[in-house]
């Protein structure tokens, strides 16, 4: 039994906020009843009855005052036999437990990262604590739990020790033996494959075995007919084919035991079983990792059109190209540079923010279906370039918007990495209307379209692609794509052009030759697409000059012809046109047909008329007079 004096009887009310114990993450709010302490009412009766001289028939009246006031006495409390699973359960929700010791690899070497011991709360000296500021007459009551260390179970000299043997155990590296081929694995190679764990105060290892075929695969893996072929892989009606029989790969599929039990075993070489097409085609295709369809996109197309040519002779030279686990591949390196002598002709391309045409054009539609299939499949993006006009056909297989890549030579460029463990096959197929890229590996990462985000710079329409990949240790990777699309053909963000520029040459060039002249005729090139720079930067002025000579002339719009004089008459002449805007001189036009001023003939003189005769009158005969008979 404990007397505490001056004990407010709020103290033991059942307000939660009566008591609070400080813990280092927090405060836990209780009641003296959870913490184990108890009014005795008995004696506190008889201590209060006590409480100066007065009868007891007035002590009623007392009592009857403190309902309406605070009363404070001495009362008699005492603590209960253990605690209160409610306290138990408050304090414990808050007991932080101690760090075992772990292991890490850092700079080829296991080394450990110490454990951390527990601050514990005593939970027996909670009850005193509490009663001791009761008695001080602190309401409310707080008090801060004290605490212990719990120390781990694995010791961080244990955990060292344990260190040290995995690195003795794997210091002489393993090479690793497969047909004519063998590769010599670090020290470093075989500690990044382990796993460490501490189970019950006992550190264990254990392997990875997904990170053993990684390594394996990208050494030593691959169908090979000898050590130096590439494998030879098809699609037919949607079945992987292999087309040369003659080759094994790497390797059985219980490789990851043998290396395993090799690197417990101390041993320093493993040789490992190839197979061939006679385990299965489909077994030697596992072996090598193409198994399955890992992703795939189509865009689609008018038919018949030139670009459609390009499309499909750029997929037929990308088909059964193999892209090996580490490494990339960049389609302008693939194919190289557009030309007719490589099949391909003259179609639309994107210039300067402007369609105009070129060698090649349309072939940004297989980048885009390309971009896509890799992009959904988790591959690397090391380099692409969004159209800057947007175009409805090249939207994703969810109708996405931005998920897209141009390309042009030498650049841009559309250029991804194999960052998995296993080969992937490019596999393009085409009909009159589309294109589709098909990737084929093995599965690896798990790919989506966590976020997209739009936006305005100005006219221009700003889309922001956020993708996450998951990869088959639950490792999230996340990386961002942006996309920026001009208002309309020719104009950029701010509503100019997207080049200022001279206009381009006149042309249709016509000449009439004259005396010692020549008029010079000529039209303005119709604009390619809807955009015409001239509507922007206008024709201020069209020089002719003769060539030879250099003799000129001039008009200013909107005339369309002027006449060069001072030409030497009998010699040929042929004329080209220039147009000048405020950003500068077109290009020459191409010269007129050759033409020969001559001299004008000499006019021929009208002959004098001989004047008319006047005529001879004829004499008038005398009269012969009468005779009479």
């Amino acid at each position: 039994m404990f007397e505490i004096d001056n004990f407010n009887e709020a103290t033991f009310n059942s307000n939660p906020s009566t008591i609070s114990v400080v813990l280092p993450d927090g405060t836990v709010e209780t009641t003296a009843g959870v913490v184990g302490i108890a009014l005795d009412p008995l004696a506190t009766a008889e201590k209060i009855l006590a409480v100066g001289e007065g009868s007891p028939i007035t002590e009623p009246f007392r009592w009857a005052k403190s309902l309406f006031s605070e009363r404070s006495s001495n009362v008699i409390v005492y603590l209960q036999s253990g605690l209160s699973e409610e306290l138990i359960t408050l304090i414990s929700s808050e007991q932080p437990t101690p760090i075992e010791p772990k292991w890490k690899v850092e700079e080829g070497s296991v080394v450990v990262v110490p454990g951390i011991p527990a601050k514990a709360f005593d939970l027996e000296t909670i009850q005193e604590d509490v009663l001791f500021a009761a008695s001080a007459g602190k309401n409310p009551i707080r008090v801060d739990a004290r605490t212990r260390d719990i120390l781990p179970q694995l010791t961080n000299s244990q955990a060292t020790n344990f260190a040290d043997s995995v690195n003795d155990l794997t210091s002489a590296g393993l090479v690793v033996s497969v047909g004519s081929r063998s590769h010599n694995f670090e020290p470093e190679d075989i500690r990044h494959w382990m796993i460490f764990n501490s189970v019950d105060g006992t550190p264990e290892y254990g392997f990875n075995e997904l990170k053993i075929t990684e390594s394996i695969n990208t050494a030593l893996g691959g169908i090979v007919a000898d050590s130096a072929d590439d494998p030879e892989l098809a699609v037919e009606d949607g079945e992987l084919k292999i087309l040369n029989l003659s080759a094994k790969a790497c390797c059985a599929s219980d490789f990851p035991d043998l290396v395993i039990d090799a690197v417990t075993k101390g041993q320093s070489i493993v040789t490992l079983q190839l197979i061939d097409a006679s385990d299965g085609i489909d077994q030697l295709l596992a072996a090598y990792g193409v198994t399955e369809l890992i992703s795939t996109a189509t865009t689609h197309h008018p038919c018949c059109a030139s670009r459609v040519a390009n499309i499909q002779r750029f997929a037929e030279l990308m088909q059964g190209k193999i892209i090996r686990p580490g490494e990339a591949i960049s389609l302008n390196n693939a194919v190289g540079e557009r030309t007719e002598v490589k099949g391909f002709v003259e179609a639309g391309v994107i210039v300067n923010g402007e369609l105009t045409e070129d060698v090649g054009g349309g072939i940004s539609q297989f980048a885009t279906t390309f971009f896509q299939s890799s992009f959904y499949a988790g591959l690397d993006i090391e380099a692409y370039f969004p159209h800057t006009i947007w175009f409805q056909r090249y939207t994703d297989f969810a109708g996405r918007k931005g998920i897209e890549s141009t390309i042009s030579w030498p650049s841009p460029d559309v250029r991804v990495r194999n960052t998995t463990p296993y080969p992937i096959l490019i596999w393009p197929t085409w009909t009159h209307t589309s294109v589709t890229v098909s990737l084929y590996s093995t599965k690896y990462f798990d790919v989506e379209v966590a976020e997209q985000k739009f936006r305005m710079f100005e006219e221009c329409e700003i889309i922001e692609t956020l993708r996450l990949r998951k990869s088959p240790d639950a490792t999230e990777i996340f990386d961002e794509f942006t996309a920026r699309y001009q208002p309309e053909n020719g104009i950029d963000c701010d509503g100019e052009p997207t080049y200022p520029r001279p206009p381009d040459p006149p042309i249709e060039i016509a000449a009439e030759a004259g005396d010692s002249s020549a008029i010079i005729s000529w039209e303005n090139p119709e604009p390619e697409g809807d955009f015409d720079i001239t509507d922007y930067f206008p024709i201020e002025e069209y020089i002719v000059t003769a060539e030879p000579d250099g003799q000129t002339c001039s008009a200013i719009p909107p005339a369309l012809s002027c006449t060069v004089t001072d030409l030497a008459n009998d010699s040929p002449y042929t004329f080209t046109v220039i147009a000048i805007n405020s950003e500068g001189e077109s290009e020459s036009s191409e010269p007129s047909d050759p033409i020969t001023p001559v001299a004008a003939p000499e006019p021929t003189p009208e002959p004098i008329p001989e004047p008319t005769p006047e005529p001879t009158p004829e004499p008038t005969p005398e009269p012969i007079p009468e005779q009479e008979e």
